[in-house]
C-alpha cells in the first residue's frame, strides 16, 4: 500500500493569477494589527491586546493576545507564556489603536 502525503499549503491558489502555492500567497500578506491595539473576538466579545504577531505553518499572518497593554507587563507575560495565540485577523475588531507601545 502506497500512501501519499501532501501539504495543502503547498498546491497552488486557484484565484493567484501566478500561479503561486497558499503558503507563497499567504508569506506575502503582512500584520494590519499593530502590537499593543486593543481588540474584540469575534465569538466571544471579550477584549484584549495584542502582544505578538505571528504566522502559522501556511504562513497566515496571525496575533497573540493579553489581558495587559503595560509594556514590563507584556513582556513578563511573554516570558511567561501567559498569553493567548493563533488569532486571525478576520475574528478580531480593532478597539483603539495604541499611543506609544513598543516592542
Amino acid at each position: 500500500m502506497t500512501v501519499i502525503c501532501f501539504n495543502v499549503a503547498d498546491l497552488k491558489d486557484p484565484n493567484d493569477s501566478a500561479g503561486r502555492s497558499y503558503r507563497q500567497v499567504n508569506a506575502e500578506k503582512t500584520h494590519s494589527i499593530p502590537i499593543g491595539a486593543l481588540v474584540e473576538l469575534e465569538h466571544t466579545g471579550e477584549r484584549l491586546y495584542v502582544v505578538l504577531q505571528g504566522r502559522d505553518c501556511d504562513q497566515t499572518p496571525l496575533y497573540w493576545l493579553s489581558t495587559q497593554d503595560n509594556l514590563a507587563e507584556r513582556n513578563e507575560l511573554i516570558r511567561n507564556s501567559k498569553r493567548f495565540g493563533g488569532y486571525m485577523e478576520e475574528n478580531l475588531t480593532v478597539i483603539r489603536l495604541p499611543n506609544t507601545l513598543s516592542r
